[in-house]
């Protein structure tokens, strides 16, 4: 196929594939609608060690979709386990039979290698992974100022993350008192709950910038983010928890007070003022509701 008529992601994956490690490659055809049954691999046939994983690639539509990825390591590169005297025979050879047959196996070792780089990503390799990665958790004990600093880390990496304990005060509902066989009045008589002290944890997400990478505000995308990506995680666990999102914007607001003038007052050097958004605050238990909601909205 032609280089002109080739869509414009595929122009761009060609001109920068010598950049190119093999799973982001690989996370960027499946996004761009290719998957494994449309992937071949050939390795370079040179004697000439080069600096680059990836060679080239050829996107081809016709007879059949199919993407050709060109590594320089395999059956054929310059580090290939073949024998000498086979590489001088194929090039010894007027056709390329030897070689396309070799290309078969070539194909298939390949495939396993950039399988075997995260095997998880394979359920065939790792059978069961999902599930074992939620009992790994656990053992971690999500519950852990250091793995709770480590999850959210993951998740936000581009913001600074702060995780500290806190003392929080929880009301529980307080049974009614009783003297004797009868009874103060018909409901609580202490009031109906109590408040006591209890153990939690608090999560600041601090941003030095109002939107995120992807163009969307802070306020939207960390909630987002926690919903659908830790809420799952920290279901599984008691804790009372609080995540704050902490918005450290340099440029400062434009306020309307009582003692300023507009118009007169001038807008240089207004102090920095930190606005906080309360993403979540409770017991990390009620996040299952949440995630049983999503499911049944979305089966």
């Amino acid at each position: 196929m032609s280089r002109a008529v080739q869509a414009p992601v595929e122009q761009r994956i060609r001109q920068r594939i010598r950049s190119f490690d093999i799973p982001a490659l690989l996370e960027l055809l499946g996004a761009s609608g290719y998957g494994d049954a449309e992937l071949e691999y050939r390795s370079h046939r040179t004697t000439v060690h080069q600096s680059h994983l990836v060679h080239d690639i050829q996107f081809i539509h016709q007879p059949r979709k199919r993407i050709i990825i060109t590594v320089n390591v395999g059956l054929l590169s310059a580090q290939s386990p073949l024998p000498s005297f086979l590489m001088r025979t194929m090039d010894e050879l007027d056709h390329d039979r030897l070689e396309r047959f070799i290309g078969y196996f070539d194909h298939r070792l390949l495939q396993e290698c950039f399988a075997g780089l995260y095997p998880e990503r394979d359920g065939t390799l790792l059978p069961g992974w999902p599930e074992a990665a939620k009992d790994r958790l656990r053992l971690l004990r999500p519950t852990c100022p250091s793995t709770l600093h480590w999850l959210f880390r993951r998740i936000f990496p581009e913001t600074e993350i702060s995780v500290r304990r806190e003392v929080r005060h929880q009301q529980v509902p307080a049974r009614e008192m009783r003297l004797g066989a009868s009874a103060l009045g018909e409901g609580d008589s202490m009031g109906g709950f109590a408040s006591i002290p209890t153990g939690g944890m608090e999560v600041r997400i601090c941003c030095d910038e109002p939107f995120a990478s992807n163009g969307v505000t802070w306020a939207v995308e960390a909630l987002r983010r926690f919903e659908t990506e830790l809420a799952p995680l920290l279901s599984e666990s008691v804790l009372m928890l609080t995540v704050l999102l902490v918005l450290r914007d340099r440029e400062g607001f434009l306020r309307l007070e009582r003692e300023s003038h507009l118009g007169y007052d001038p807008l240089q050097g207004v102090p920095v003022h930190t606005q906080q958004v309360l993403l979540f605050s409770g017991d990390t238990s009620s996040l299952k509701n949440l995630k049983d909601a999503d499911q049944q909205t979305h089966p």
